[in-house]
């Protein structure tokens, strides 16, 4: 897959939502790669703090297929956890889990344990996204 820049200027994918490390409450800098496409979506997303992509069926199926090339080995199929903690109950660990902002940045900046940067690993925004609101629908499915 190639990613091609957006032709937006570097101010309209700069968040108007302060974004916050999980681990320690920092502030968290959101920003694209250079070279990552910065969908429609990904710029809703950074001006409102919500996901676009939460009940959106082909968001869900391509989520879910990079849920199980990520995150299944952690979380199980189910969300349920087996080294990484439930998606899918209630019990959180950072209080602003279960938000769509506070659920983005615990992928984007990464979390307690094992749970790594998906940034730094090179996962664009939008597929964290997706990745989101497949687990978001996990979650309502119980």
């Amino acid at each position: 897959m190639v990613l091609v820049a957006s032709a937006l200027p570097s101010s309209a994918t700069q968040p108007a939502v302060e974004f916050r490390h999980a681990l320690d409450n920092s502030p968290l800098e959101v920003k694209p790669r250079p070279g990552e496409t910065v969908t429609p979506a990904v710029e809703q997303f950074l001006a409102t703090g919500k996901n676009p992509y939460i009940g959106d069926a082909a968001a869900l199926e391509a989520g879910k297929r990079i849920y199980q090339r990520n995150c299944q080995a952690c979380h199980l199929p189910d969300g349920s956890g087996r080294l990484g903690p439930s998606l899918i109950d209630d019990e959180v660990i950072n209080p602003r889990v279960g938000t769509d902002i506070g659920d983005f940045e615990v992928v984007y900046g990464g979390g307690r344990g094992a749970m790594q940067s998906f940034a730094r690993r090179g996962m664009s925004i939008d597929d964290m996204l997706k990745v989101i609101a497949y687990v978001r629908s996990l979650k309502k499915a119980q």
